[in-house]
This record gives C-alpha cells, sequence and structure tokens, in this order.
C-alpha cells in the first residue's frame, strides 16, 4: 500500500541491537513495489517520487547502506523515455531528501511487458544520467534467468560476469539477490525458487557464490516461504556451496516443505568470509 509508517525511536533502538548481536552487514531495504519512477503518467510519477522520498527518509533513520529501486514501467511510452524519466525522478527526490549515506541500488528485472531493467544496458543508461550520486546496482539471479541470461551454466556466468564488467563495472555491484527461479530461461516470469530447485540448480549457484568476481558480494534470499523454515532451509542450501561454511547441522526439506530437524545458523563472527545474511 501507499501509506507508510514512520520506525518509532524504541524500534530502530531494538535493530540496532539486533544487527551488533548478529553482525548483520550491511543492511539492505527494498523500497515498495508500486513506485514507478518512470511512469509517463505525471500523477503516479509524482506520488512514486515522493513514496520513494519517504523510503530514503526511512533508510536513513534505520542507519541502512542500502536501499534498492526497481527500476519501473514505462507502459506506452518507450525504453529511452522511461530511462530519462527515472532519472529525472531520483534527482527530483535527491534534491528533497537527500540520501546521506545510504547508497541507491537499482536492480535488474526479468524484462516483462514494459519494464526497465530486463538489459544491463539500460541500468547503465539510468547510472550515467544520475553521475554524482550515490547510486549503483543490485543484480537478482532469479531476475537474468528469466530474461534470457543462462546463468546455470559455467560458460553462462562467465559471459553475465564480462557483461556486468564492461556495462556497468563490477565495483557497482553491491548486492546479489540470490534466488532459483521458478520460471524457464527467457520466460520474462519473475518467479522465484527455493535454492537448487528451479533452472539455475544447485550447481549453478555453487559456481555464482565461489566466483572469484562475486564471492564478497553482499548475497540476500528471496525465496519463497511456502513452509515454516523454509528460510532457515534456504540459508544451509546456499551456505553449505562456500567451502568451509557448513552449518554444524544439517535440515531436510520434504516434498511439503515441512522441516524434520533444527539447524544451527553461525553468525557472521564465527564464518569470516560471509555476511550474516549471506
Amino acid at each position: 500500500m501507499w501509506k507508510a509508517r514512520d520506525p518509532r525511536p524504541e524500534e530502530i533502538s531494538a535493530l540496532q541491537r539486533l544487527r551488533e548481536q548478529y553482525d548483520l552487514r550491511p543492511l539492505v531495504i527494498h523500497a515498495n513495489y508500486l513506485i514507478n519512477m518512470a511512469s509517463p503518467d505525471t500523477a503516479m510519477r509524482s506520488r512514486s517520487v515522493e513514496a520513494f522520498r519517504g523510503e530514503i527518509s526511512r533508510a536513513r533513520a534505520l542507519g541502512a547502506e542500502y536501499l534498492v529501486l526497481h527500476p519501473g514501467s514505462y507502459r506506452d511510452g518507450s525504453p529511452e523515455t522511461g530511462i530519462r524519466t527515472i532519472a529525472a525522478s531520483i534527482r527530483e527526490a535527491a534534491r528533497e531528501t537527500s540520501f546521506e549515506k545510504v547508497t541507491l541500488l537499482i536492480e535488474n528485472t526479468c524484462g516483462q511487458g514494459n519494464t526497465l531493467g530486463g538489459r544491463f544496458e539500460e541500468l547503465r543508461d539510468i547510472l550515467a544520467l544520475v553521475d554524482g550520486l550515490p547510486v549503483a546496482c543490485c543484480i537478482d539471479t532469479a531476475h537474468c534467468y528469466a530474461a534470457g541470461m543462462d546463468i546455470s551454466t559455467n560458460a553462462g556466468l562467465g559471459k553475465i560476469v564480462t557483461a556486468l564488467d564492461e556495462t556497468l563495472g563490477l565495483g557497482r555491484v553491491r548486492v546479489i539477490h540470490t534466488n532459483d527461479s521458478r520460471s524457464v530461461l527467457g520466460s520474462h516470469l519473475d518467479r522465484h525458487e527455493h535454492i537448487g530447485k528451479g533452472g539455475i540448480g544447485r550447481e549453478g549457484f555453487r559456481r555464482i557464490v565461489n566466483h572469484p568476481s562475486l564471492r564478497d558480494k553482499t548475497f540476500i534470499l528471496e525465496t519463497p516461504l511456502d513452509e515454516p523454515g523454509d528460510d532457515r532451509w534456504n540459508m544451509q542450501a546456499i551456505r553449505s556451496l562456500r567451502p568451509g561454511s557448513e552449518p554444524r547441522r544439517t535440515i531436510k526439506r520434504t516434498a511439503a516443505g515441512s522441516l524434520r530437524r533444527k539447524i544451527h545458523i553461525p553468525r557472521a563472527s564465527e564464518q569470516r568470509h560471509g555476511k550474516a545474511n549471506r
């Protein structure tokens, strides 16, 4: 919904204590999905800019390092117009509400319909138009796959990493949304799946999280929560692919998704090579 509530001081303090307790770095917030900063509709764009300013303010209040934004849809316009519009919208919001220590991350998409971000070149062009502002990128593995980038194979991953470096620069990829894809390659449908259960597969993710150009990025799961405990199952699944990062106990996920055993999730302080949300 459009209406949002600002966090109370006691909630901010509680989050800060939990971040210290669990060594949660960085804190990444996702902007409201209703926001469409690329819309050619004046009323929608104005409402989106106002809502986005609220997202910036809340991210600052919570001490977040990153705020993720979908680039939006150009609807009945053109990609070029949409790119110029989102850039102008970001600059307008920044004039009225400073990012301060928050970095905005534009996320790639599966390229469905008139949605921007299905190609890295579109992200590049957006970033070029907001040069001087704290803006970088978030890359979603499921979105790559659904957009037609076969990230599941060794050769495909190599091509994608090269394309990222040539278009955006790997240094501007700060966060990787780590999701398998329920949709088939090139379907342009955004359907996330449990790690190893979709088209990218377990071995595909093994290559992704261990790739020398990606392994030190921040990996965040956005996998489904079909059954209680699926978040822990996916956390174990992705951590088990990093040498030396295996949890102390294992759990099994049945066909229905239920958990059979509990799992110890080590803090980042117990494994210096990974962040707590990896």
